[in-house]
């Protein structure tokens, strides 16, 4: 397969891991500011949930690639006599 997939998804892991440090470093210093901690309570929570919509579309995404890796194993006559199936 193309590395070109590979690296996108790459991108995206790192980007999306950077992406929680920065609302976890937002959240330690607004405590130290003495905010509000029900107010933290509801950023934590939103960055939980960032963080698994993450994980769970990193986990698609690294499914599909492999649906692709195998797709383009397969010769495409074998697809047409039924052996395959479609993406």
């Amino acid at each position: 397969m193309e590395k070109g997939v590979k690296e996108s998804l790459g991108g995206v892991m790192q980007a999306m891991m950077r992406l929680n440090d920065q609302f976890e470093d937002k959240v330690k210093a607004l405590r130290l500011q003495g905010r509000d901690e029900q107010e933290l309570s509801e950023l934590i929570k939103g960055a939980m949930a960032m963080k698994d919509a993450a994980g769970i579309y990193l986990a698609w995404a690294n499914h599909y690639i492999e649906r692709l890796e195998k797709t383009e194993g397969l010769d495409l006559d074998e697809l047409s006599e039924g052996g395959g199936r479609n993406v």
